[in-house]
């Protein structure tokens, strides 16, 4: 069911992503939007301390109203957390990022969705990207 005050929801599948998913995370409650959005983290039962850094981390965290926490106990591989995640959001449009990945402008949502909402005849959108070592 989508709600319609959700436009973006933001996708995030994590498997052993302790040391860069604070980054992920702050990357995306980062935005400025003038729409809703929700982030959605579906971990896929890591063995590494994902679980407790993403609890930590949202704790206290000021936009973690914003945020749906999934925390598999079972392994289900990538393919299925990802259709978890999807079938978990509730946003007009989909946003992916991986978890140990991050977005560094804080406008990146707001102007895809200007874009698409602008362009009704395109349903997809990307932003361009570097490979940081």
């Amino acid at each position: 069911m989508k709600l319609d005050n959700i436009m973006v929801s933001v996708c995030v599948i994590t498997y052993g992503h302790e040391k860069y998913i604070e980054q992920t995370i702050d990357g995306i409650l980062m935005q400025e939007v003038d729409f809703d959005f929700e982030l959605i983290i579906s971990n896929d039962c890591s063995p590494d301390q994902t679980d407790e850094v993403v609890k930590s981390y949202l704790k206290d965290h000021p936009k973690s109203n914003k945020v749906k926490y999934f925390s598999h106990k079972k392994n289900m591989g990538a393919y299925q957390n990802f259709v978890f995640s999807l079938e978990n959001s509730n946003g007009k449009y989909i946003a992916l990022c991986e978890g140990d990945d991050y977005w560094t402008n804080p406008l990146k949502l707001q102007k895809q969705v200007d874009f698409l909402e602008s362009n009704p005849d395109f349903s997809i959108c990307f932003t361009d990207y570097a490979v940081l070592s």
